[in-house]
């Protein structure tokens, strides 16, 4: 049996509002960063059903969304950066704790938010 102190303790973080994800980042592209596709695409989760169904935090330019308010960052969720000097979008999506991605694709900007709503339909979010 395993010893109480050594069982799994997932860390988690609370979901933020997707306003308030797409005023951090509208902060951080007056800042520079250039990343008006993303911001696209948090308005396009918020203009969609998706916004009632799915849960998102920033880490600074990453967004990592799940379909749990309190996401845990390698457990079923989609970490999406948008990568600027190439310019390209990477995805990754996290099953498991503890293992590699499942799921790693880099799209051209411009496929962002098609490739995102291909990928809820095809995991079934």
């Amino acid at each position: 049996m395993l010893d109480a102190r050594r069982r799994y303790q997932p860390p988690t973080t609370k979901a933020q509002s997707w306003s308030s994800i797409e005023a951090h980042y509208n902060d951080l592209n007056s800042y520079g960063w250039e990343i008006s596709p993303l911001i696209e695409l948090v308005q396009h989760i918020k203009t969609t059903k998706l916004s009632e169904r799915l849960f998102a935090y920033t880490s600074m330019g990453k967004l990592i969304i799940s379909i749990y308010d309190e996401i845990e960052w390698n457990r079923e969720a989609l970490h999406i950066e948008l990568n600027r000097p190439i310019p390209s979008w990477d995805f990754r999506y996290f099953s498991k704790p503890n293992e590699p991605s499942e799921f790693e694709r880099r799209y051209s900007t411009d496929l962002g938010i098609k490739k995102f709503d291909g990928f809820i339909r095809m995991i079934r979010w």
